[in-house]
């Protein structure tokens, strides 16, 4: 079986709205998304993206725009406006972490993506590899531009996706299992059930950390979405200094 050529190396990765970020971190990475949590608001993670980008000295903030996070419609129709007055035109939408009721301003990913996408402002989604089907998926990005998987720790699940550019593969940053848990209890979402669903995380495990390099080795895609759990300069580094296949 022949192998296939991987393209070189595109990183993304994330913080939350007040966490900084590292010139190497930002020099060598193409998209930095805000996160939407529960105890921020729209306006705030704006606000962060607008500092990144001046930072950055470019446009690499990419919002997360949390549907069942907003509180009213107001709060999404502000932040449209700031984000065609910064220029900033692209969001990752996702349902939240909030669950779902008759109160919420907004149910689910696709009823924010169009409002955005009105605005012009292009949207991705998440992704589950080891819990939606190949059919699902591609559901999901003939309505979103671009999509990022969710945690998976199982190689075969996501080497299973479709080899598209417009799939980027989440990858945990080189931290420990309790990094992983203290983040996912901030974000109050369910990923680890799809982390360890299969105990395959095992594998990867280190006296220093997930072992990310030796993660991606088995996968045959080029573009990675880092989730920042800690040692984000380190794992950047490990990551660029892989050789090309």
């Amino acid at each position: 079986m022949s192998l296939v050529k991987k393209k070189k190396m595109n990183l993304s990765t994330e913080k939350t709205p007040q966490k900084k970020l590292s010139k190497f971190t930002l020099d060598n990475v193409s998209n930095v998304n805000i996160t939407h949590l529960p105890i921020h608001d729209l306006k705030a993670v704006g606000l962060a993206c607008e500092e990144l980008n001046q930072q950055a000295g470019c446009n690499k903030a990419v919002p997360h725009v949390a549907a069942r996070n907003i509180k009213n419609k107001q709060e999404l129709e502000d932040f449209v406006e700031f984000c065609k007055s910064k220029g900033i035109d692209k969001a990752l939408v996702i349902g939240g972490s909030i669950p779902r009721s008759k109160t919420n301003a907004f149910q689910n990913d696709v009823e924010v993506a169009t409002i955005l996408k009105s605005a012009n402002i292009t949207t991705d989604c998440g992704i589950y590899p080891q819990n939606e089907t190949e059919l699902e998926i591609k559901i999901k990005l003939d309505i979103f531009n671009n999509a990022i998987t969710q945690l998976c720790m199982n190689p075969d699940a996501i080497n299973n996706l479709p080899l598209l550019d417009t799939i980027r593969i989440g990858v945990p940053s080189m931290c420990s299992v309790q990094g992983i848990y203290k983040y996912l209890r901030l974000c109050g979402n369910q990923s680890y059930k799809y982390i360890f669903k299969n105990w395959m995380a095992l594998n990867y495990l280190g006296s220093d950390g997930i072992k990310v390099d030796k993660f991606i080795g088995k996968l045959k895609f080029s573009n990675y979405h880092i989730y920042n759990f800690g040692k984000l300069d380190e794992t950047i580094d490990k990551l660029l200094s892989i050789k090309e296949k």
